[in-house]
């Protein structure tokens, strides 16, 4: 078993490293009967925001050499209707499902945070910090999320920054940290040649993404959880190895879902 919460009184135990990132399987139903969530560790949902967002205009992505470049603009129906269709499939599922939260004004993460611990169906909530977070923002965000609900709080840091931020947000309560969300890149559509910038997706970031693993886990003493490239069991493995408790998969997902059952099968506890 492997604990991401040790100091939080609630706890939260995976039975598996391997977990679904956010953004790469719905809010918990996307992939069925494609893959079989039992075997994951964790799900981390879609995002969700307080109140409905229609995203980011099209076209949303695109293929690149090494990847794809995506931004969806955290486009999300809002936490009433996400709670009302998908609550009773998290209670159903046999996997902790784990709330992913974009930042947003603190009294909104607030009342998002409330809702969803109302629902008794999340077992954590995943804060995601954009990278122009600063250090006040940090403070207003973790208080409102501390205020707002009693679950085991992640932070998912983006890359650029992760290594800056990562003491002070260990530092304000965060139980886990999770290195993190891809860089921003820009990519030109093959039809038109219009340019598409969107968060960047693919093998190349592994390598980003473990050498920051690798320096954080030697400034802070909360678990770590590490995304970004894996397309292998070697890959995983490299992040466990450099000091992750546990890993996030995403964009195997879309290329490869059946890989993905695999890679948790194999580092099954």
């Amino acid at each position: 078993m492997i604990e991401l919460a040790p100091n939080h009184k609630l706890g939260l135990t995976l039975s598996n490293p391997v977990m679904i990132a956010a953004g790469f399987n719905g809010y918990g139903s996307a992939y069925h009967p494609l893959i079989e969530l039992s075997v994951f560790g964790a799900l981390v949902t879609n995002p969700i925001t307080l109140r409905p967002r229609r995203g980011s205009p099209q076209p949303r992505l695109q293929e690149t050499t090494a990847g794809f470049v995506l931004d969806t603009g955290s486009q999300n129906p809002g936490v009433k209707k996400i709670i009302r269709e998908y609550s009773r499939i998290w209670r159903g599922l046999d996997v902790p499902v784990i709330a992913h939260l974009p930042a947003e004004e603190p009294d909104d993460l607030f009342r998002t945070a409330r809702a969803l611990d109302s629902t008794e169906a999340i077992a954590a909530i995943e804060l995601g910090l954009p990278p122009q977070t600063t250090l006040r923002d940090i403070e207003h965000w973790l208080r409102a999320l501390r205020e707002g609900c009693m679950l085991p709080l992640l932070v998912k840091l983006p890359l650029e920054t992760a290594v800056e931020l990562s003491v002070a947000v260990a530092r304000g309560g965060a139980d886990a940290l999770v290195i993190g969300s891809p860089p921003w890149g820009t990519a030109t559509g093959s039809s038109r040649g219009e340019m598409v910038d969107g968060y960047l997706y693919g093998p190349a970031l592994h390598s980003l993404a473990l050498h920051r693993v690798r320096v954080i886990s030697e400034l802070v003493d909360v678990p770590l959880v590490a995304g970004g490239g894996i397309h292998s069991l070697a890959d995983a493995q490299a992040f466990l190895t450099a000091g992750a408790a546990a890993v996030q998969i995403d964009s195997l997902l879309w290329l490869q879902p059946q890989l993905t059952g695999e890679l948790a099968l194999a580092l099954a506890l």
